[in-house]
């Protein structure tokens, strides 16, 4: 197994070392160390405080991408470069607990913790706990059974003492069998009463969440959506800018709604304009080198090549042209 920078292999010389943060094997050529710790470069640059913007643009997408959902920060509809390393200023990212050297001096110094007798403890503490449980539920049981029976007890028919009077100890029976069979039949309209109560005590907050769940997802506008240009005007300065931005159109410097209409009729009669030519006809050329099924219409920065249409522009993490970082693609229209 190579180093996983340099692809070099391991040896007397370059030995074969994990970086504490991504947990990779480098040889100790490309690793450096920050505070008392070996990082790769990548996790060098990740987990300098204050970041660096300029090494943050230098990384992948994938690298910043994997670092922010490690960390629990979602990453949801981020596509290009910039908007990571925005997301990635604007989170308080700290920098994680390394291990400590205590292990190591614990080990070469005789000082092994005893494991064994720390998992005994801990699990007889478990056992007490579970045992504790039982008990309180055992007597709670117990209690309820006879406030239950204290309340159905005085209110037992008297009809089986004057008929067995003569056998005391029949009646006695009798009694003791009538009082268990008249709790089990008052406790049966009881539970019976609780349980139709029960689901008309959840039955508001159920439909309150029912209707929360029904409401409908945010849709986004889409060019698809509309049939003539002038049904752009029915839209908000906000629903204009989701269209333009879904779209890679920059509106910077648009504040007038009417600037931001005019870049969306644009953008709308220029995406007709495709699908009304004959893309077989159309030069090899002209198309997407990815689908080939749709016009260049994008631009990819930060190179300046023209090689694929929006939709795929969107998805590369490189450029099919020069393998350099995309950070973002930029929607292109014709003169």
């Amino acid at each position: 197994m190579p180093c996983t920078k340099c692809r070099a292999d391991f040896n007397l010389i370059t030995w074969k070392i994990k970086c504490i943060d991504c947990e990779q094997y480098h040889c100790s050529k490309c690793l450096r160390k920050m505070q008392g710790s070996l990082f790769c470069e990548k996790c060098l640059i990740l987990n300098k405080r204050p970041p660096d913007r300029e090494r943050l643009m230098e990384l992948r997408s994938k690298d910043l991408r994997d670092y922010l959902n490690k960390n629990k920060i979602s990453t949801h509809g981020l596509v290009e470069k910039a908007e990571l390393v925005e997301l990635f200023y604007r989170c308080t990212i700290p920098v994680r607990s390394r291990r400590s050297n205590k292990g190591l001096s614990s080990v070469f110094t005789g000082s092994v913790p005893n494991l064994a007798s720390q998992s005994q403890d801990h699990i007889n503490n478990l056992r007490t706990n579970i045992e504790s449980n039982i008990n309180n539920v055992r007597s709670y049981a117990e209690n309820a059974l006879h406030n239950l029976g204290s309340r159905v007890g005085p209110n037992l028919p008297n009809h089986s003492q004057h008929d067995d009077s003569e056998n005391p100890q029949f009646s006695s029976n009798v009694q003791q069998n009538s009082y268990f069979y008249t709790t089990f039949n008052n406790s049966q309209p009881t539970s019976s009463s609780s349980s139709h109560d029960i689901p008309n005590q959840q039955e508001a907050p159920s439909h309150e969440t029912t209707s929360a769940s029904s409401s409908p997802p945010h849709k986004y506008p889409k060019l698809s959506d509309f049939a003539t240009a002038e049904e752009l005007n029915e839209l908000s300065v906000k629903q204009l800018k989701e269209l333009l931005t879904l779209n890679r159109v920059d509106y910077k410097g648009c504040v007038e709604k009417s600037e931001l209409l005019d870049r969306a009729t644009r953008l709308w009669n220029d995406s007709n304009q495709y699908k009304n030519e004959d893309l077989e006809e159309a030069s090899v050329d002209n198309l997407c080198k990815i689908c080939m099924d749709a016009p260049l219409d994008c631009v990819i920065l930060e190179c300046g090549h023209m090689a694929t249409c929006v939709n795929c522009g969107k998805r590369l993490a490189e450029c099919p042209i020069c393998r350099q970082y995309v950070t973002r693609v930029v929607r292109t229209f014709k003169a």
